[in-house]
């Protein structure tokens, strides 16, 4: 699934980009705002329709121009392409015909983001967690999307009743019916991919953070051994008084543990990053193995609180996968050494634009 042919159009600072990236280490360098968390940015865009840095559309077009395009072509031949208007209007293109939707584009270019920001998987709120267990289970159960939807749907409603001046305890009871179906089969679904891929990150952190006594554990946002649907008419009262629903699959966690205490109160911001990317590195890699699944791993700024060792153990990781990955650096030196040469690809990006350099 990795991309052959990439071109960018009046995105961000890239007036006109095209290149060729190599089949698995691709390594972007230049200097602070020249383009090169643009290059990966606009590769997220592909792979999603939207971008990992901002909800505006109008942010991602150039200066003076009304359209930003992304082209991609993967090694199995899909052909993908994303425009974004100053409007806000996203257009996504799948081998010519327009995607039925943008979560279509996941299916052709499943891609792994590691940035500056990773190291809030472990040490900032459930939500990045909970999104990346959604994120394994969208690629094994075909009908995960479907279910997640509808138990969105559900718990926005039951939420705004909740709300209401005047509750309707028969429309609440419709609702958490509702909720309650949705919520036991998103669990399922969690819960099959977690008793299959739990173990694999257990050892995986062991290895990588043999230290610092890493445990990991799934909380699938309420006692699952008592009848949901029970619970949340029970809840109502301190529901309403909060004026959101508490108990339930939104609140679906990894418990991330040093020690036996919250990781983000022993580790050190670097630990932290290195712990944090060994999780995403983990799901994909049993992705991989498991699936034949082939994400493309985005790596912005991995010298960023890591050191030389740390960055040695994810590189070697995201190498020996053989996968496609692209790594953004200001020196080409902070990176480079760790891989054999042959298995890497340099490009170099000034003033928003990309050349290939040799290794």
């Amino acid at each position: 699934m990795s991309l052959v042919k990439l071109e960018i159009a009046q995105f961000r600072n890239l007036s006109h980009v095209q290149i060729e990236p190599g089949s698995q280490i691709n390594l972007i360098h230049g200097a602070n705002g020249s383009g090169k968390s643009s290059l990966l940015e606009a590769i997220f865009v592909l792979g999603l329709g939207r971008s990992f840095r901002t909800q505006r559309s109008r942010r991602l077009v150039k200066d003076n121009e009304s359209l930003a395009t992304v082209f991609g072509e993967t090694r199995l031949g899909s052909r993908l392409g994303v425009s974004k208007q100053l409007t806000g209007t996203t257009d996504a293109r799948i081998n010519g015909m327009t995607a039925p939707n943008l979560s279509a584009l996941a299916h052709h270019l499943p891609l792994q983001l590691f940035d500056p920001e990773t190291l809030e998987l472990v040490s900032g709120p459930s939500l990045p967690r909970r999104q990346l267990i959604d994120w394994g289970v969208f690629h094994v159960e075909p009908d995960f999307l479907e279910v997640w939807q509808r138990a969105r749907r559900a718990l926005q409603q039951r939420n705004s009743l909740l709300k209401s001046a005047k509750i309707s305890i028969a429309e609440l009871n419709v609702w958490e019916q509702e909720l309650a179906v949705a919520a036991s089969a998103l669990h399922a679904f969690r819960e099959q991919l977690m008793l299959r891929w739990l173990p694999e990150l257990r050892l995986a952190l062991a290895s990588i953070l043999p230290q610092s006594e890493l445990s990991v554990d799934y909380y699938p946002g309420w006692d699952v051994t008592q009848d949901y649907q029970s619970l949340l008419a029970e809840s109502r009262g301190k529901d309403r008084e909060r004026g959101f629903t508490f108990f339930g699959p939104q609140r679906a966690d990894l418990k991330i543990r040093s020690h036996g205490i919250a990781a983000e109160e022993r580790l050190s911001r670097g630990q932290l990053k290195l712990a944090a990317c060994s999780v995403k590195l983990s799901l994909s890699d049993w992705l991989k193995q498991t699936l034949g699944l082939s994400p493309v791993l985005l790596f912005d700024d991995l010298a960023s609180e890591l050191d030389i060792e740390a960055r040695a153990k994810v590189c070697k990781w995201a190498e020996e996968m053989s996968v496609q990955a692209f790594f953004t650096s200001i020196e080409r030196t902070q990176l480079l050494g760790l891989w054999p040469a042959q298995s890497v690809k340099v490009f170099h990006v000034e003033q928003g634009c990309v050349v290939p350099e040799s290794t």
